[in-house]
């Protein structure tokens, strides 16, 4: 276990830090009380030049009754923004992959505090360390009725979890992807033993798990590519969200501000699985809707893949074919564009009548001509993504990008039935 800690050139007094534990120790720096309930810890002391000259030799002293390894680590007293990057290196450098850390920054100057936590979490990423505690020892609040003054040791390690939550909500914003914060939300909840012994935290551990688990199912399913089950758990998602905002309230304070960013984030898409059944034509414009979402958040191959897909769908029930599930029918409608883009092909552009097993005539579609072509060019710039580039005249990234978002943009030109 690595214990680091920052020492800084102002005066230091005898003051009794008491743990959050309740555990005390009197000593003049924070640092010698967390060695001796540490004693275990390699201890690396952040020091400037001018707190080394003033507090090093006492510290150490002190600290050597309870700590085998203890060392000095030298960093500018300047507070320049190359300085703090050169804090920050120090800080980095003296932990390995995958240790167990504690940080105190009771006695750096204001800055250090700040770098801490940013140093903490990218230490968590980057080397993967489990960060044991964050302390702060809590001078200005000591209790001065006493001698030695008392001062509460303050534990701010769930504060680095903010940092959590931001770069899942920053996926959640510019992804759509909340996969990342139903995680946040199960690790918050109450634990197994207190579960046992207190039914109002079961209950609070069960609507947490319910809400991740809807986050989860929407998120997998708009990346899986899977429509229909995506709008019946956004609208799942909605009624879990509301069941547990009070759960959210007392155990996920920083989801709360999201909640409603999220709920509005999958309301466009939702649609029961009994609507989408009364309702196809509702399902088709949320369809379309999902295109559009998918583009906002540069999810190319989801909104190629559903754009395909939409046209016959489109197709098929402005032909009256309203079971768009059924392969039979789906391939029928697919054999009839295929048929009427090869004869066009050769036509400049005409086709001759193509008669559907209902009775339905091709060419009666609406802007049926503007839909082949649109299909013809969905198809031919899906293949162009799922090749992975492996074939004569592949686009390039920019283009393709340009490419997919104008071919999508005409999805809008179709009308849907009954308009």
């Amino acid at each position: 276990m690595k214990l680091l800690t920052f020492l800084g050139a102002a005066e230091a007094y005898e003051t009794t830090y008491v743990m959050p534990d309740d555990r005390e120790h009197t000593a003049p720096f924070c640092g010698v009380a967390l060695a001796r309930f540490f004693p275990e810890a390699h201890i690396r002391v952040f020091v400037t030049p001018e707190a080394r000259d003033k507090h090093w030799h006492r510290f150490s002293s002190l600290v050597e009754d309870y700590v085998a390894d203890v060392e000095p680590v030298d960093i500018p007293g300047d507070r320049s923004a190359e300085q703090l990057w050169q804090i920050f290196d120090a800080v980095v450098g003296h932990v390995e992959r995958e240790e167990q850390v504690i940080f105190d920054v009771t006695h750096g100057f204001r800055s250090v505090a700040f770098l801490s936590f940013l140093a903490a979490a990218y230490l968590r990423v980057v080397k993967d360390i489990e960060l044991e505690a964050v302390f702060y020892g809590n001078f200005e609040a000591r209790d001065r009725s006493v001698t030695p003054n008392r001062a509460p040791v303050i534990e701010l390690t769930s504060f680095v979890g903010l940092l959590d939550w931001m770069v899942a909500a920053d996926r959640f914003v510019r992804f759509g992807d909340a996969h990342d914060l139903a995680e946040q939300l199960r690790g918050v909840r109450p634990a197994f033993q207190q579960q046992q012994t207190d039914p109002a935290l079961r209950a609070d551990a069960k609507r947490l798990s319910q809400a991740a688990s809807a986050l989860d199912t929407v998120s997998l399913a708009l990346r899986l590519i899977r429509p229909a089950e995506a709008m019946d758990a956004s609208g799942k998602l909605q009624s879990q969200l509301v069941d547990a905002a009070q759960s959210l309230r007392t155990h996920a304070r920083p989801f709360v501000p999201l909640a409603q960013a999220v709920a509005d984030a999958y309301a466009p898409l939702s649609l029961s699985r009994d609507e989408q059944t009364r309702n196809p034509i509702a399902l088709l414009a949320r369809e379309r809707r999902m295109v559009l979402w998918y583009l906002e958040r540069r999810q190319y191959v989801q909104a190629m893949a559903v754009a395909r897909e939409w046209i016959i769908t489109w197709a098929m029930l402005h032909a009256g074919m309203t079971e768009t599930l059924d392969r039979t029918s789906r391939e029928e409608m697919e054999r009839a564009f295929g048929g009427a883009i090869k004869e066009s092909q050769v036509r400049s552009g005409a086709f001759s009548d193509i008669q559907l097993a209902n009775g339905c005539n091709l060419n009666s579609l609406p802007k049926i001509a503007d839909a082949l072509r649109l299909y013809q060019q969905l198809g031919d710039t899906r293949n162009d993504l799922l090749h992975a580039g492996k074939r004569p005249g592949a686009r390039e990234s920019a283009v393709l990008e340009q490419t997919i978002r104008s071919l999508c943009s005409h999805l809008n030109e179709l009308p849907l039935p009954g308009e």
